[in-house]
């Protein structure tokens, strides 16, 4: 199922959705993925696991409506794709401590110093982000770019989240991880990807 931000109007912070209607049993599992792209990880966790529910948050329309799409023609019930900006939705969406995860797989660097404060993991997002966890859940963050990395998790760990690695390091890649559409290249041709594991 696709939603826009339009059909989202009617959302306020004290009427979120009932998602064990839209998700039955699943909701007690339910994690959020923002940025999925092209959807890689999305529809293997929903392939993989029909006992948890995953919301995906999508900035670009047109992916969006890809990944909806495909959700609906395999069958992914446990799957809903929004369309929106998840720093404006999210709060709105989803109660404090009722996400079991919440997965941030490479997020736009934002090169240019200027555009820097357009970076979705800033210490703003970190407060909401460990505000949306249930406790003991899990934070996972993956990028290509180093510095995003170095800079993500002094935020995260700077707003109380605990890092299973120990703090400032990063994670290794685990048995059985699934990994999102651009990290398939990594896993492929080598290129390093740097992780966090964050627990609230």
């Amino acid at each position: 199922m696709f939603i826009s931000p339009e059909d989202l109007a009617p959302i306020a912070l004290d009427l979120r959705p009932d998602w064990r209607a839209r998700f039955g049993a699943a909701a007690e599992r339910l994690e959020l993925e923002i940025g999925p792209g092209h959807g890689g990880f999305a529809l293997s966790l929903a392939r993989a696991h029909a006992e948890r529910a995953l919301v995906a948050i999508e900035q670009r329309r047109k992916f969006a409506e890809v990944l909806a799409d495909k959700a609906e023609r395999r069958g992914h019930r446990n799957l809903l794709v929004l369309h929106g900006d998840a720093r404006l939705l999210a709060p709105r969406l989803f109660a404090p401590g009722s996400l079991v995860a919440i997965h941030v797989h490479f997020p736009d660097p934002w090169w240019k110093r200027r555009h820097q404060g357009r970076r979705l993991v800033d210490d703003r997002m970190s407060v909401l982000l460990r505000a949306l966890l249930s406790p003991g859940g899990l934070l996972d963050l993956r990028t290509d770019v180093e510095e995003y990395a170095l800079g993500a998790a002094a935020s995260l760990e700077g707003v109380g989240l605990r890092n299973e690695a120990g703090p400032g390091r990063f994670a290794e890649l685990t048995p059985g991880e699934i990994p999102s559409t651009r990290e398939k290249r990594y896993l492929a041709t080598g290129q390093r990807v740097w992780r966090l594991r964050l627990r609230k």
